[in-house]
């Protein structure tokens, strides 16, 4: 080879190596491989029955843009909470475990998450910006919640009505997630819990009517408490002077929903004006409903595991899935299974839940099973159209004696479509499909993981017995 061919040859090597330098460049061409890892955001939306919403029957008008994304998306008929109470159903969002498989258990606020990866955590190990921006103290960062997270924003500026509680509402929670995105690195996994709808029921003067909630014909007053339990009446922490219809309360309830779903509409619109053209994930659930007088308990939650507080919305939104409804019964231990199957990451072992990609693009079945919603004391295992429900459990938590007076009660449910739950007689629950999940159910109901108590400051103390949490109102634990 002469001089003027290797000249030739090493120019050409150095033209390709700038040219591969310049792709290499971000933003010139060939995008770092994270950069093609989907987006994902996860929102759970506190207090928010199913029948809230358009998507699940609401006719009341207000959660237009949660309605938009469920046209897009996956709408899960049959959502179960794992738990009736905010941090048992978050932590088993967090870790794909039923309530009496992770250390928080059945308590609200008073227990740590710990010893077990978290969803967060799995994806901060797979090269996640990861942050979270809650508005409830049950959520607090010394509860365990915070693992994983790069940013946990857990500040409550605002304080409710009629109690000393503090929390941060839609619009301030919507604002600190939409400027944390303006920075983050790709790929992002970012939670956003929003308080609303939760009691007292307090949507912001702009958003007072929006929704359209009509008295029943012959509506009668209800009494006002004087304590938290809404058991026969409306409860002093969600009372207002002069206000003692149901009707008027479900319409400050159905307000505070669309000033949540404007604010997770503004969200959605941030997360994808940000990724463009890259794939993005979003789902959205809540943690548990609340009662409009089922079992004579009004405006409240936690104390039951029927469908008017499992009941929850289940939406998804993903790259290959097609839009549609689904029935089959599906429940909070199968959001981190899902989610991590959707971005391509392996899931770590243990998980109660089933990864529900694979089945919605007609790679697997779901296999049958019932899943669980669960508070301890009581327990309810759903099925598609039915639910088996233990209550007054015994020895439920070790060390926990219970009442030696007091024997569980087994009752079967029918739950058909048009959501009218209502308990079987003996002879029919006896001979209901169901009856086979007894040995399995009762296997579960005596089983348990110690729960990790968290020592409290007495600021934390008095909020969360300012929510009823401590001391036996509508929360407790």
């Amino acid at each position: 080879m002469h001089a003027g061919q290797t000249a030739s040859l090493l120019g050409s090597w150095i033209v390709l190596a700038g040219i591969w330098i310049v792709l290499a460049t971000p933003g010139c061409g060939v995008r770092n491989p994270e950069a093609s890892r989907p987006d994902v955001l996860l929102i759970t939306v506190d207090t928010l029955r199913a029948d809230g919403l358009g998507a699940y029957g609401s006719e009341t008008g207000a959660s237009p843009r949660i309605d938009g994304l469920a046209r897009d998306g996956v709408v899960f008929e049959r959502a179960i909470a794992a738990s009736s109470r905010t941090s048992p159903a978050h932590a088993s969002i967090m870790t794909s475990r039923y309530t009496r498989e992770h250390s928080i258990g059945y308590q609200n606020g008073g227990t740590r998450l710990s010893g077990t990866q978290t969803l967060a955590g799995v994806f901060q190990a797979a090269g996640y910006d990861t942050a979270a921006f809650v508005g409830n103290p049950n959520l607090r960062r010394d509860t365990g919640f915070e693992n994983g997270f790069a940013v946990y924003d857990d500040e409550l500026p605002e304080r409710e009505r009629n109690r000393s509680h503090y929390e941060r509402t839609a619009r301030k929670t919507s604002e600190r997630a939409m400027q944390w995105l303006e920075n983050a690195r790709e790929p992002v996994f970012l939670w956003v819990h929003y308080q609303d709808p939760h009691g007292p029921y307090a949507p912001p003067p702009e958003y007072s009517g929006r929704a359209r909630v009509e008295a029943p014909e012959g509506e009668k007053p209800l009494p006002v408490l004087q304590s938290n339990d809404g058991i026969g009446g409306i409860p002093a922490y969600q009372a207002l002077e002069g206000v003692t219809r149901l009707s008027d309360y479900q319409a400050r309830y159905a307000d505070e929903i669309a000033f949540a779903d404007d604010w997770v509409g503004r969200l959605l619109d941030r997360f994808d004006a940000r990724r463009g053209d890259r794939p993005g994930i979003v789902l959205l659930t809540a943690d548990h409903g609340e009662s409009f007088g089922e079992h004579g308990r009004y405006l409240v939650h936690g104390f039951s595991t029927t469908p008017p507080l499992a009941h929850v919305p289940l939406i998804l939104r993903a790259p290959g899935i097609e839009p549609g409804r689904r029935r089959q019964v599906v429940n909070h231990v199968d959001v981190m299974p899902t989610l991590l199957a959707l971005a391509d990451i392996p899931a770590p072992d243990g998980m109660s839940g089933a990864a529900l990609g694979p089945w919605l693009q007609g790679e697997a079945p779901l296999s049958e099973r019932v899943v669980y919603c669960d508070i301890g004391s009581e327990l309810s295992a759903y099925e598609d159209d039915a639910f088996l429900r233990v209550d007054g459990l015994r020895h439920a938590w070790p060390g926990d004696d219970g009442d030696a007076n007091d024997e569980p009660q087994w009752l079967v449910y029918a739950w058909p479509e048009d959501g009218r739950w209502t308990p079987l007689p003996a002879s029919e629950g006896r001979k209901h499909p169901l009856r086979k999940r007894f040995a399995q159910v009762d296997a579960y109901a005596r089983s348990a993981v110690p729960m990790l108590q968290v020592p409290m400051d007495p600021t934390s103390e008095q909020h969360l017995r300012a929510l009823g949490y401590l001391d036996g109102g509508a929360d407790a634990r």
